[in-house]
């Protein structure tokens, strides 16, 4: 997968995962039913599935506490500014070969917790957060298996902060910015000075009410503001500055093949800058704020028992093909971080597989030995399965300014094909990318005005299709 492999590359100092992939095996399924399908026997005294340890004659944890840091726009490369968390997890696996199913906050929020495409789960726009089915989701299923929960920062657009989201136990919600932020924490509204601290001592503050009852497993979800706009940084960290080898993609300079919605748009190289740097020192306050969290594991003992996952929504334009935002098919919007990290569990180093925000809830439900009652669209990504492609899909969406509705089916390293639709459904325009001999998308074989160089895109266009109403086990 040379395409995704080169980009990486320049990550390899940060990210550290310089070993192997290992593979665990795959814990039997428990379903979330109650008390009666915990573990018993030989197995529950070893604290197999989740390493839980004795404190005196208090009943051991058998299943790993779950944290889930969600990050906000973050692109892979964005892990330069998170040193602290790279160090915590890399003992874990990387995923360098991520994507976000859907480059948009709402929907993408929505697949991270339901292990679900979007045309599954129904959340297709930034407004349709009421469409989501909360008992399909990693909340419900871990709640309803006796887990304590609690929903950090920022949940997903348009969630009304005064209400606690289903299958969590608490909230401490915001609905962005940075500084005097406005949050509602259990159904009491307080601003605060800079959401990103508050977020992290809140997650610490709900740990100490969590670990009273040391036998119960807690799944806590943090998602931050950063690196979002308005991109306001901590003052200390306000002319902190990042060395950056931009791609070719970044200014490029003949977009003639490119659909007419892109070349509205003019981002050159000093706006690319600016976003890139600002959404970077915006991120030294999380890699802050999750250090402490770190320590507060550590202090109360619960390091070995915790899953940690780290991944963002969606990723954001540094000026590529001329762009500044993201909702478009091209790799610097839906590439993203994924890692994971549970000492002794999940084995060092990088994973190369090709993965999706959709695989989140089927693995981290996995490690818990439990499976959920519907049927996930993803994979555990600790299992066998391995993607040669992936479904991508968008759907206009005014809030996010009427970029056009498409789908693609993208196979990293090989090949790209993307179909534009109107609001009608009726095909508008194609692109179709060599990814092995063109990596920064630059010439779209369908758009360059050479018939000679153009592919024949039958069968994408029918698998495509085909992706674009699965459900469960025939998906990608």
């Amino acid at each position: 997968m040379r395409y995704l492999m080169r980009r990486g590359r320049r990550l390899a100092a940060v990210l550290a995962t310089a070993l192997a992939a290992a593979v665990l095996p795959v814990a039997g399924p428990v379903h979330a039913h109650g008390d009666r399908d915990l573990p018993t026997g030989p197995e529950a005294d070893a604290g197999i599935l989740g390493g839980g340890k004795a404190h005196g004659s208090t009943p051991r944890q058998t299943r790993p506490n779950v944290l889930m840091v969600v990050l906000d726009d973050a692109r892979p490369e964005a892990m330069a500014a998170l040193p602290q968390t790279m160090a915590w997890l890399g003992d874990g696996t990387a995923y360098p070969n991520t994507v976000a199913a859907t480059p948009s906050c709402g929907p993408s929020r929505a697949t991270l917790l339901s292990g679900r495409y979007a045309h599954n789960h129904g959340v297709l726009h930034q407004s349709d957060v009421g469409n989501l089915d909360h008992t399909r989701t990693v909340e419900h299923t871990l709640h309803a298996a006796g887990y304590a929960t609690a929903a950090v920062g920022k949940f997903t657009n348009n969630w009304a902060l005064e209400q606690t989201p289903p299958g969590f136990d608490h909230s401490a919600l915001v609905g962005g910015g940075y500084t005097d932020a406005r949050f509602v924490v259990d159904g009491r509204q307080r601003r605060v000075p800079y959401a990103t601290t508050f977020i992290g001592d809140q997650v610490n503050r709900y740990l100490d009410g969590f670990e009273a009852d040391d036998a119960r497993p807690w799944f806590v979800y943090t998602g931050f503001t950063a690196p979002h706009a308005p991109w306001t940084p901590e003052p200390r960290y306000a002319d902190r500055a990042f060395a950056w080898d931009a791609s070719p993609a970044v200014g490029e300079a003949d977009r003639s093949d490119k659909p007419a919605y892109v070349r509205k748009h003019r981002a050159g190289r000093a706006a690319g800058d600016a976003i890139r740097l600002a959404q970077l020192r915006t991120l030294l306050s999380v890699d802050d704020a999750l250090a402490r969290v770190r320590e507060h594991l550590d202090r109360l003992g619960e390091r070995q028992d915790t899953l940690v996952v780290l991944v963002s929504d969606n990723a954001k334009f540094w000026g590529e093909h001329g762009l500044d935002e993201k909702f478009m098919p091209y790799a610097a919007a839906y590439r993203v971080p994924l890692f994971l990290s549970w000492p002794g569990r999940i084995p060092r180093g990088s994973d190369e597989r090709l993965a999706s925000t959709v695989d989140v809830t089927p693995t981290v439900l996995a490690a818990a030995g439990l499976t959920a009652d519907y049927p996930f669209d993803g994979h555990d990504l600790r299992g066998e399965v391995r993607r040669t492609a992936t479904l991508l899909e968008y759907w206009q969406d005014s809030h996010n300014g009427g970029f056009p509705t498409w789908a693609s089916r993208v196979a990293p390293g090989e090949r790209q094909f993307t179909r534009y639709v109107d609001l009608a459904g009726e095909p508008i325009s194609q692109e179709y990318y060599d990814l092995e001999a063109d990596p920064w998308e630059m010439v779209n074989l369908l758009g360059d005005a050479d018939p000679g160089n153009d592919p024949d895109v039958t069968a994408d266009a029918a698998s495509l299709s085909a992706w674009q109403r699965c459900a469960g086990a025939t998906c990608p």
